[in-house]
């Protein structure tokens, strides 16, 4: 009786800051953005922003780890939902309310092979080789944009770790990405890989904090004022339109 009671306490302690903060906050694995270690977010520089707004907030959130395609289906789907860091595309803008730009991000081909880049650069297709991207990422739509098509030329996978991995064991030759910290990644042959980037950049993309348009309005406003005081205070977030 006594354990069982302890048990429902507990479970009702780790329930409580989902209960207070009213959201339920969405990302990936994705160093130097998000670094996670034993499936919680503990650094990154988009995860101190998010941090930073949701203190500023009032709302004691916790961030869940997810693989990607999850996240963003939820996010989505279910209102009260925040996301981050998710690239702003055109088909996605109707989707989500924008909160904050966090971060720039500069997107090249990478491989492992340092003669795969050359011929990239010297003018071959990259449709020529075979890619891999997190499922469901701006990644995996931008190579498809491209002309990859999967189970054909693109393999998908459920995280950045396994992304890099297809690439080390050479089931992949290249991958559309920016460069992440190599040594935030959970495999040690990956961190010691070499891997090799192209000169030109394919995209610039902004990263962002964003939630589902049905998301308590009340909330909404809470998070626009926060990021506004962020913003007047000099830290690093931009605020976005309404």
């Amino acid at each position: 009786m006594t354990k069982w009671i302890f048990s429902v306490f507990g479970c009702a302690l780790l329930a409580m800051p989902s209960a207070a903060c009213g959201l339920r906050v969405l990302t990936e694995d994705l160093p130097p953005y998000q670094v996670v270690k034993n499936h919680q977010v503990v650094a990154g520089s988009a995860y101190l922003q998010v941090e930073a707004i949701l203190r500023s907030a009032g709302l004691p959130c916790r961030t869940e780890v997810l693989p990607w395609a999850r996240s963003f289906e939820l996010a989505r789907s279910q209102p009260n939902t925040l996301i981050y860091s998710l690239a702003r595309l055109p088909a996605r803008e109707h989707l989500f309310v924008w909160l904050a730009p966090l971060i720039q991000a500069d997107y090249r081909f990478f491989s492992a092979d340092h003669k795969v880049i050359e011929q990239i650069q010297q003018g071959q297709s990259p449709l020529d080789f075979i890619a891999v991207a997190v499922a469901g990422s701006m990644m995996d739509s931008a190579l498809q944009q491209l002309g990859f098509v999967p189970e054909q030329n693109l393999i998908h996978v459920k995280d950045v770790n396994a992304q890099w991995k297809m690439l080390q064991i050479q089931r992949a030759q290249l991958t559309l990405a920016f460069e992440p910290d190599f040594k935030a990644l959970a495999d040690l042959k990956v961190r010691q890989t070499q891997f090799f980037a192209s000169r030109q950049v394919v995209q610039k993309i902004q990263l962002y904090l964003a939630a589902h348009p049905q998301t308590d309005p009340v909330l909404l406003e809470q998070l626009r004022t926060a990021v506004e005081q962020q913003a007047s205070q000099g830290l690093p977030v931009n605020v976005s339109g309404r």
